[in-house]
C-alpha cells in the first residue's frame, strides 16, 4: 500500500524540520519546500492527502497560496492545516477565511500533530 503524501512548507528550520519528522514518524510519505510559489505547483503534480504549512512568511504571509490552492478544481479538495503565533489572530482569521481547514498554534506543534491530522482529515 502507498503511503499517503503530505506536502509541507516553511521557512524556519524549527518548527518545520520537526513537523516532517513527525509525519515521517506517523507513516507518511513528505515532499517539504521552503518557496511558498512552489506549493500550488507541488500539490497539482503530486495529489498530497493534506498540505502542512506556516502561515507566517518572511515577506507576507502563505494566505494568497491558500486562495490560489482552492480555486483550482485541481486542489481545492486538499486540506491545510496551518499553523503560526496564536496571538496573531490577524493571519489565523485570513487564513481561515481564505480555505485553511484549521489553523493550529505553533508551539508544540509536532507533538500535537496526529490529533490535528485526525480533525484536518475528517470526512464531514
Amino acid at each position: 500500500m502507498t503511503k499517503p503524501l503530505a506536502i509541507v512548507f516553511y521557512e524556519k528550520l524549527l518548527p518545520g524540520s520537526q513537523v516532517v519528522n513527525r509525519l515521517t514518524d506517523l507513516g507518511y510519505r513528505v515532499t517539504a519546500t521552503q518557496l511558498a510559489s512552489e506549493v500550488p505547483r507541488l500539490a497539482r503534480a503530486e495529489s498530497p492527502m493534506v498540505i502542512v504549512a506556516d502561515l507566517q512568511l518572511r515577506a507576507g504571509d502563505f494566505v494568497s497560496v491558500i486562495q490560489s490552492l482552492k480555486s483550482s478544481a485541481d486542489t481545492e479538495h486538499v486540506p491545510i492545516l496551518g499553523y503560526c503565533d496564536p496571538k496573531n489572530q490577524k493571519l489565523v482569521d485570513a487564513a481561515v477565511k481564505a480555505g485553511a481547514k484549521l489553523v493550529a498554534a505553533e508551539k508544540g506543534l509536532p507533538e500535537q500533530l496526529p490529533q490535528l491530522l485526525d480533525h484536518v482529515l475528517a470526512v464531514e
